[in-house]
Parts: structure tokens; C-alpha cells; sequence
């Protein structure tokens, strides 16, 4: 377990450095980020801010995942990780931290976007927000990691493999969505012990524990 946490953490590092190193991505992503929360509260509208917010925030991670496996591909176009001499279910659970980092970053850009351009907080009960967020980015960021590296291996098969995404993604977002409206509960009992919170804590466990070891074994096969 021991030497886990280390190949974790040294792989996290080397993500983390290599993004620091590289300010542009940063800055494209802060843009990205910006630039979206505002095509969405123009035509979208002020009428449920956490929606908007949620709307926005997956409609970014779609759109900069593909970058976070491209890191991993050499001038070749292969998987430089495939050779990597230890499990790649290792490598798959650090690359999905990574995201949830990256995920992180966007959230409070475009949180800090929607409250300035619509003048209010999007939310009251901080505490229920920001629990329901950090669910948001491990489902979304095991999802999207998890398919996105395969892809990048299986690029034949990739039109037809991204189908398989959809089963995964559509169950997380019926319970985000369900979440939503009990952001602001007065009672956080009541947030905290709802049927769709509780499953999508059980989702999310159960992404994180599948994802990995899916990819670990659709590339050694």
C-alpha cells in the first residue's frame, strides 16, 4: 500500500510539474473557462445559478480532458505509459486525481465568473456546495480520464468505444442534477441524507475503484 501512495504522488508531481512549467495551458484553460460561463449565462439566463454552474463546469471538462491524455502520448502517437513498469491501474488513479486538481481550478473560475456577472452568490449553504462539487469532479474526472487514455490507445475502435461512456455518465448526472436543488436545504441532514447524494458517493466509489482496473486491463489485453 506503502509503495501505492508513492507511485501515486510521484506521478501527481510529474503532472504538476510539467503544468506549472507550461503557464499557457493555465491561461487557455482559465480563458476557456471564463469564456464559456458567460455563452452560458447569456443565453442561458440567471433563473437556477447551480445548474448553470454544473451545466458549464461539464461542458468544460469535455472539452479539456482530451488534453490531459495527450500528455502521455509520444511523438509517435503511442502510449508512452504502456511500458511503464508497474500497474496501470496506478497510473489511471493518479491521472484521474490530476483532473480532479484541473477540475478544481475550473470550478472556482467559473464559480467566481457567475457570481460577479450575476451580482449574487449562486449558492447559500457553502458547506452542501462544495461537498457536491467534489462528487461532481470524481465521477466526472474518473469517467472522462479513464475513457479518454484508453481512447488514445484504441484509436480504431475509438468512435465506437466512446459509446460506452454514455451508460456511465447519464446515471452520475440524473443524481448530480437531483442534488442540485437540495443545495440550499436549511437542514443539511436533509442534503446529506438524501437517496441521490448517497448513491452518487456510492457511484463515485465504485468509479474509482472500476475505472482504473478497466483500463489496467483493456491495454495489457
Amino acid at each position: 500500500m506503502r509503495d501505492f501512495f508513492q507511485i501515486v504522488l510521484l506521478i501527481l508531481k510529474k503532472d504538476i510539474r510539467v503544468e506549472i512549467r507550461e503557464r499557457l495551458n493555465l491561461v487557455y484553460l482559465f480563458i476557456l473557462s471564463l469564456t464559456l460561463s458567460l455563452i452560458g449565462f447569456i443565453f442561458i439566463g440567471s433563473d437556477n445559478m447551480p445548474e448553470l454552474f454544473f451545466f458549464s463546469v461539464l461542458i468544460i471538462s469535455l472539452i479539456t480532458n482530451q488534453r490531459i491524455s495527450r500528455q502521455e502520448v509520444s511523438l509517435g502517437g503511442e502510449l508512452i505509459l504502456i511500458n511503464a513498469p508497474c500497474d496501470l491501474s496506478i497510473v489511471c488513479f493518479s491521472k484521474i486525481l490530476y483532473f480532479i486538481l484541473v477540475n478544481t481550478f475550473v470550478c472556482i473560475t467559473v464559480v467566481s465568473t457567475l457570481s460577479i456577472v450575476s451580482g449574487v452568490i449562486i449558492f447559500e449553504n457553502t458547506t452542501n456546495f462544495v461537498l457536491l462539487c467534489f462528487l461532481f469532479s470524481i465521477g466526472i474526472s474518473s469517467i472522462l480520464t479513464t475513457f479518454s487514455m484508453m481512447l488514445e490507445r484504441i484509436k480504431g475502435e475509438g468512435q465506437f468505444m466512446f459509446i460506452l461512456i454514455y451508460p456511465l455518465i447519464l446515471p452520475f448526472l440524473i443524481l448530480t442534477y437531483n442534488s442540485i436543488s437540495m443545495i440550499d436545504g436549511s437542514i443539511d441532514n436533509d442534503f446529506l441524507t438524501s437517496f441521490s447524494l448517497q448513491a452518487l458517493i456510492a457511484f463515485d466509489i465504485l468509479l474509482l475503484t472500476i475505472c482504473p482496473i478497466l483500463f489496467s486491463y483493456s491495454i495489457r489485453r
